[in-house]
C-alpha cells in the first residue's frame, strides 16, 4: 500500500474546470492521494471525466466525495474529513482548480516530512494572469501545504480561511501560477454571483447585464494593474494553454490592445515599482536557511 505523505484537497462544482487537466498533471508527484469534494448537482458532473482520467484515477489514489455546496468552508471540511480516514498524519495541499504548480513543487513535497513540528503551514506566491498568459496583475502571499492536526477545519462561507492549526508559517520563495482571470467575462461573472449568495459584498450583473456588456468596461478596474509578464509558464500547462490560445484568441487580442491603451507614464512608472515590490517580497524569503532547504532537490 502507498504511504501518503502529501494529500491533494480539491473543490470542483457544476461549472468545468478546463484548467484542470493542467492542475492534475502538474500534482504528478506532489501528491501521493487526491481527495476531491465534487458538488456537481448531477452525478458525472463537468468535471467527473477530467478526474476519472487522471494518472491519480489511474492508480487508485483518487478518492472523491459527493454532497451538496452549503458554502466553501463545508466543502473544505468535508475534504478535510476524508483526508483523517484515508491519510491520517500526511500533509495536504490545498489547491484550486485554476492553479498550476512548478515541477520545484515536487521537491517541497518531499521535504515536508522533515520540518520540525514547529511549521503548520508552509505558503508560497501565486501569480495572477488577467485575459491572457501575458499579462499578470499581481503576485500574492498564499497557503500551499498545511499539516493536517486534530483541530484543523476551515470556516467562512467564501474566501474560506484555516483555522486551528498549532505553529508558524514557512514562506518559501516559490510562485506558482493562477488562471482564473484569463477565463471570459461570464465565467467571472458568474462567480461574482455565486460569491454574492454568500454574502459577499460588491456589484454583481446578471447574464442579460453580461451579454450587453463590453469586456473593456466589464475589466475596466483591472486593466491599469495589468503588468507584463514574459517568463515561461509551467510545463503543465503546455496543452490546455495551446488549446485556449485558439479558443479564445480574439479575447487575448483585445487584452494586448486594450491594456497598453489604459497605461499612461505615471501607471508604467507605478507598476514597475509594484512589479519591483513583488520580486522583492518573494524572492527575500530566499534569506531563510530553512525555506531554501525546503526548496532543495534532492539528487
Amino acid at each position: 500500500m502507498t504511504v501518503v505523505t502529501v494529500a491533494a484537497h480539491l473543490i470542483v462544482g457544476e461549472r468545468e474546470e478546463p484548467f484542470l487537466p493542467a492542475l492534475l498533471r502538474s500534482l504528478d508527484g506532489v501528491a501521493d492521494l487526491l481527495l476531491v469534494n465534487d458538488n456537481a448537482p448531477e452525478p458525472g458532473g463537468p468535471n467527473a471525466q477530467t478526474l476519472a482520467a487522471s494518472a491519480f484515477a489511474q492508480r487508485g489514489a483518487l478518492i472523491v466525495d459527493r454532497a451538496p455546496f452549503v458554502n466553501f468552508a463545508d466543502a473544505r471540511n468535508r475534504v478535510l474529513a476524508l483526508h483523517r480516514a484515508h491519510a491520517p498524519g500526511a500533509w495536504a495541499a490545498f489547491v484550486d482548480a485554476d492553479d498550476v504548480h512548478r515541477p520545484v513543487a515536487k521537491c517541497i513535497a518531499r521535504n515536508l516530512p522533515s520540518l520540525g513540528d514547529e511549521i503548520a503551514l508552509v505558503d508560497g506566491y501565486t501569480r495572477h494572469y488577467l485575459q491572457s498568459f501575458r499579462w499578470v496583475i499581481g503576485v500574492d502571499r498564499r497557503l500551499a501545504f498545511f499539516r493536517v492536526t486534530d483541530g484543523v477545519r476551515w470556516e467562512g462561507d467564501v474566501h474560506e480561511r484555516l483555522t486551528g492549526y498549532t505553529g508558524r508559517a514557512l514562506v518559501l520563495p516559490y510562485v506558482y501560477d493562477h488562471y482564473g482571470w484569463v477565463l471570459p467575462m461570464e465565467r467571472q461573472a458568474a462567480k461574482g454571483r455565486q460569491y454574492a449568495s454568500l454574502g459577499q459584498i460588491g456589484h454583481t450583473y446578471t447574464p442579460e447585464e453580461v451579454a450587453a456588456l463590453d469586456p473593456g468596461d466589464f475589466f475596466a478596474p483591472l486593466w491599469p494593474l495589468a503588468m507584463p509578464y514574459g517568463g515561461p509558464q509551467p510545463p503543465a500547462l503546455d496543452t490546455v494553454r495551446a488549446a485556449m490560445e485558439r479558443q479564445y484568441a480574439p479575447l487575448f487580442a483585445n487584452a494586448d490592445r486594450t491594456i497598453p491603451a489604459r497605461h499612461d507614464l505615471r501607471r508604467r512608472v507605478l507598476n514597475t515599482f509594484r512589479r519591483l515590490n513583488y520580486t522583492y517580497r518573494w524572492r527575500g524569503r530566499a534569506l531563510d536557511p530553512l525555506a531554501r532547504q525546503t526548496m532543495r532537490c534532492a539528487n
